[in-house]
């Protein structure tokens, strides 16, 4: 196998979004670059330099539609991977991967074939009072992360979580499929179509992933390399909300790939 280096991820990933957009385009389905993307198109006018995968957001009415466009007419080297066919998810978002590619990511001890991706999340409205979206939300998130103890290893983990990580997988609770399923429901019965607020609940940002709808708005189009997707409205608001002063660039230090390694299957 030859190593991909970052502008071959890029173009990789480019390739991806652009079909991505195409089918969304055709069907109809609006959607929003989200986190490092969005950050992406607003500070670098394309990819954060070393950013080694792609977000996007997609309202929830609009996923059965997205998944019944995307698993039709996807081309031959782009897979779908979902909950339900994938060993290595651990969220009820969706990937489209590259299957011509291996990733190896961090918290795995091997690819199981997982190629160079986007991720596409379901975003969804919480209740109309503020105090109640606030409080479900953190219900929800505090569930998501006690799932988590269900599938990572207990030797990514150190002191009590990696005691509570042995625990739970001794006690065959449930599996992490079944909790993921069971938070999904609670999500989908609490969506309210006029709550205010748009919750990308399946987010690495918690609490901060509650935004006002209003930030999110109809998708704007921007310019990111040399394509043009589709991002929040008002992008200083919602990058703001995520990392504060969004166009310092971090030290060195925190400049890191997501990935452990990518490689062509030759």
């Amino acid at each position: 196998m030859r190593e991909i280096d970052i502008n071959e991820c890029h173009n990789i990933l480019l390739n991806i979004a652009s079909v991505f957009d195409s089918i969304c385009r055709r069907h109809q389905i609006p959607y929003y670059m989200l986190g490092g993307t969005m950050l992406g198109a607003i500070r670098h006018k394309g990819f954060i330099p070393w950013d080694d995968d792609m977000d996007f957001g997609v309202e929830r009415q609009y996923f059965p539609k997205l998944l019944k466009a995307l698993s039709e007419e996807l081309p031959p080297h782009l897979q779908l991977k979902t909950l339900d066919n994938s060993a290595h998810f651990v969220s009820n978002f969706i990937k489209i991967e590259d299957s011509r590619t291996l990733v190896f990511a961090e918290l795995y001890d091997d690819a199981q074939e997982m190629g160079v991706f986007i991720d596409v999340f379901p975003l969804d409205q919480g209740r109309k009072n503020s105090f109640q979206t606030k409080i479900f939300a953190s219900y929800i998130i505090f569930l998501l992360q006690l799932k988590d103890y269900l599938y990572f290893d207990p030797k990514y983990r150190k002191g009590i979580k990696k005691m509570i990580a042995t625990m739970m997988r001794k006690s065959n609770i449930c599996s992490y499929k079944q909790a993921l399923n069971y938070i999904d429901r609670l999500i989908k019965r609490n969506t309210k179509d006029d709550s205010g607020y748009m919750i990308n609940y399946y987010g690495i940002w918690g609490k901060k992933e509650i935004i006002r709808q209003e930030v999110f708005g109809q998708p704007q189009a921007y310019p990111f390399e040399n394509i043009t997707l589709t991002g929040v409205t008002n992008a200083d608001a919602y990058l703001s909300s995520l990392y504060g002063n969004y166009m310092q660039l971090p030290p060195e230090e925190k400049r890191l790939f997501h990935n452990k390694g990518m490689y062509f299957r030759e």
